[in-house]
C-alpha cells in the first residue's frame, strides 16, 4: 500500500497505520569518503526568500542558509526553556481516518455534534459555522472526496495520502484566486524536497494510477499534471506533521503540511526545540531546554533512545539523509550512544566495550559493525573481548525480547510474555557481561512489561515498572544530556498518576488511599511541569493534568 508519512515518531503509530511500501532505499548525497572535504564550512548559498523572513519576524528566530547545513533557523537571542520561535497554520491538513468522525475538519474540536457535508459524506464539522468556513477549500474537491476511498481501495495508496493531495490543490486553487495569510501559501510546498528520485517504482506507480482517476474527477481548474501529482505524495510522505488530539493520548489525530517547519526546523538527536500540534490546524515549534544565542535549533522526528546505528537507519531509510549532528558526530566513547547498545566490562565493570558506529557503505547494505568486528574494546580500561563472545551476550538479550514480545502480540499471552520482559529487565546491568543498565533494549523491555502487568491486575507491579521507565529517562538526561522536557516523559508521569488513582480507589484503608493519592498528584505535577514547558500552560493537554491534579482531595 501506498502510504503517508509524518515527522512524529516515537509513540505515535503513525507507521503502523501506513503500509511498508513506501520506505525508501537510497544512497545518500552525502555518502562517499571519496568525496573531497570542502574547505568552506558554512558558505552562504542564495539568500532566504523575503516571505520566509516576514514569517519568522515576530519570532526570536535568524533564518539562515549554508552549504554544511541548508536552510535552517538559530535562535536571534538566548532563548528560555518554553520560549515560542513559530506558530503556522497548515497549508492543509486532513483528520487521519481513524478519528474521521471524531474531530471537526476545519477546527479539530471534538465533535459532540455533526454535521456532515451531504455530498461526498466524508467530511465532518463541530458546527455549521466550521462547515460555511471551510466551504472555500472544500467545495473544488468535494465530488473527488466522494470517490476517494473506491480509488484509495482499487489502486492500493492509503485513502488520508490522497485526501490531503486533493485539499492541497484545492488550496492552490485558492491561492490563485487570493491570498490568506494565515495560512502558508501552496507555493512554498513546492520548496520541499520531495525526493521522488528515490521513490520505489511501485509506489510511485500505484499513485499514478491513483492520481489519474482523481483529476478526472476534479474541475479542469485545479488539476495538475499526473507527474506533479506523484511528486506532491513524495513531498507528502517526506515532510508531514502530525496533530496530536485534545485529550492527553499519545496519538495523532490529524495530518498536515507545514513548509515552515519542515523547512527551517532540522533533525537533531539530541534537541533542545519541539513541535506541538494546536487546534484549528496549527503547529508550535517551542523550546523544549535553555537555547543559547545563534544555536541552532533542532527537533527530534526519531527515537532518541534509540542507538546511533539504529537512528541513522531509519533516518537513511525515511528521511533521505545521514545523520551528522552534534551527538551522531560526538566520539562514541564520550557519548551515552556507546551505553544504549553496550555490554559491561568484565574487567573493570564501570564501562562498556564500545561498539563503532557503523559506516554509510554498511548500513546501506544491512550490516552492522556489530557483526563484523573481531574484538571489542572498554571505553574505560581498553581491556578487549572477542566479537562473538560480546554478540552472544546480545543475542541472548535480543532473543528474551523477541520472545516476550512474540508471546503478547501473537499469542496474547501477556502472564508468560511479562515473565520473559520482566527476566531481561531484572538484570542488574552493572555487573560484567550484562547488557548496561542504559541499553536501550531494557528501556523498550519495560514499557510492554508495565502494559502486561496492567493487564494482568498487578497494579503495583505496572507502577514499579512505570517508576523504572522514569527512572531511565532521568539517567539518559543526566548522564547523557538528553532532553528531560518532551510529551513522552510528561506521557509517562501522567500514566504513573493514573495508576496511582487506580490503587488509592482500590485501597482497603484511608492510609493506603492517601498514601496513593499523594503518589498521583505528585506525579501530575511532574506531568504539569513538563507539559507547560513543552506545549504550554494554555495547551489543553496541559489543562488536563490540571484537572487531574484539582481533583485529588487529601
Amino acid at each position: 500500500m501506498a502510504d503517508l508519512k509524518t515527522h512524529k515518531e516515537e509513540e505515535s503509530n503513525l507507521n503502523d497505520k501506513f503500509a511498508e511500501s513506501c520506505k525508501v532505499e537510497e544512497t545518500a548525497k552525502t555518502t562517499s569518503s571519496k568525496k573531497k572535504k570542502n574547505k568552506k564550512k558554512n558558505v552562504v548559498l542564495e539568500n532566504i526568500n523575503p516571505f520566509y523572513e516576514k514569517a519568522f519576524a515576530n519570532y526570536p528566530v535568524h533564518l539562515k542558509n549554508t552549504k554544511t547545513k541548508g536552510r535552517h533557523a538559530v535562535a536571534s537571542e538566548e532563548l528560555p526553556e518554553g520560549a515560542t520561535v513559530s506558530l503556522e497554520t497548515a497549508t492543509a491538513f486532513v483528520v487521519r481516518s481513524e478519528f474521521i468522525d471524531q474531530n471537526c475538519h476545519f477546527c479539530l474540536a471534538d465533535l459532540t455534534q455533526k454535521v456532515i457535508c451531504s455530498n461526498c459524506s466524508l467530511s465532518y464539522y463541530c458546527s455549521e459555522t466550521c462547515s460555511s468556513k471551510d466551504h472555500t477549500l472544500h467545495q473544488p474537491v468535494c465530488n473527488a472526496f466522494s470517490q476517494v476511498q473506491a480509488i484509495a481501495h482499487a489502486t492500493d495508496v492509503d485513502v488520508d495520502l490522497l485526501r490531503l493531495m486533493l485539499l492541497l490543490l484545492a488550496r492552490r486553487h485558492m491561492d490563485s484566486q487570493s491570498n490568506q495569510e494565515d495560512v502558508t501559501p501552496f507555493w512554498c510546498v513546492e520548496d520541499l524536497l520531495s525526493h521522488i528520485e528515490s521513490a520505489p517504482a511501485a509506489f510511485k506507480q500505484v499513485v499514478t494510477a491513483a492520481s489519474e482517476r482523481l483529476l478526472s474527477e476534479l474541475p479542469e481548474s485545479v488539476q495538475i499534471p499526473v507527474e506533479d501529482m506523484v511528486s506532491l505524495a513524495c513531498r507528502i510522505n517526506s515532510n508531514a506533521h502530525g496533530l496530536g488530539d485534545n485529550h492527553s493520548r499519545n496519538t495523532d489525530v490529524a495530518l498536515g503540511l507545514f513548509p515552515l517547519g519542515a523547512l527551517f526546523f532540522n533533525h537533531g538527536c539530541n534537541p533542545n526545540t519541539a513541535f506541538v500540534g494546536l487546534p484549528n490546524g496549527q503547529l508550535a515549534f517551542r523550546t523544549i531546554r535553555s537555547v543559547q544565542k545563534d544555536e541552532e535549533l533542532v527537533v527530534s522526528y526519531i527515537d532518541i533512545y534509540s542507538d546511533r546505528d539504529e537512528r541513522r537507519q531509519e533516518l537513511l531509510t525515511t528521511k533521505h539523509f545521514w545523520c551528522k549532528c552534534k551527538r551522531c558526530a560526538s566520539p562514541l566513547e564520550k557519548s551515552i550512544d556507546r551505553f544504549l547498545q553496550g555490554v559491561v566490562c568484565n574487567q573493570c565493570e564501570k564501562d562498556v566495550y564500545m561498539i563503532p558506529a557503523t559506516n554509510i557503505d554498511l548500513l546501506m547494505k544491512g550490516e552492522r559493525s556489530l557483526m563484523i568486528e573481531n574484538t571489542f574494546k572498554c571505553a574505560s580500561c581498553g581491556h578487549e573481548l572477542e566479537g562473538q563472545i560480546l554478540r552472544q551476550s546480545l543475542d541472548e538479550a535480543h532473543s528474551k525480547y523477541a520472545a516476550g514480545m512474540a508471546y503478547i502480540k501473537q499469542k496474547r499471552d501477556y502472564i508468560r510474555g511479562g515473565q520473559q520482559l520482566e527476566a531481561l529487565t531484572k538484570k542488574s546491568g552493572h555487573k560484567k557481561g550484562d547488557i548496561h543498565s542504559l541499553h536501550s533494549i531494557r528501556f523498550n523491555s519495560y514499557i510492554p512489561l508495565m502494559n502486561c502487568m496492567r493487564y494482568n491486575g498487578n497494579l503495583k507491579g505496572a507502577i514499579e515498572a512505570n517508576k523504572s521507565i522514569l527512572s531511565l529517562m532521568e539517567q539518559y538526561a543526566t548522564v547523557g544530556g538528553l532532553p528531560s522536557n518532551t510529551s513522552e516523559h510528561s506521557d509517562y508521569w501522567q500514566n504513573l498518576g493514573e495508576l496511582c488513582e487506580k490503587m488509592a480507589n482500590e485501597s482497603s484503608s484511608a492510609i493506603l488511599e492517601k498514601k496513593w493519592l499523594k503518589e498521583a498528584r505528585h506525579a501530575f505535577v511532574q506531568a504539569l511541569n513538563i507539559r507547560a514547558v513543552t506545549f504550554g500552560k494554555t495547551h489543553l493537554k496541559t489543562q488536563h493534568i490540571q484537572q487531574s491534579i484539582d481533583k485529588i482531595k487529601l
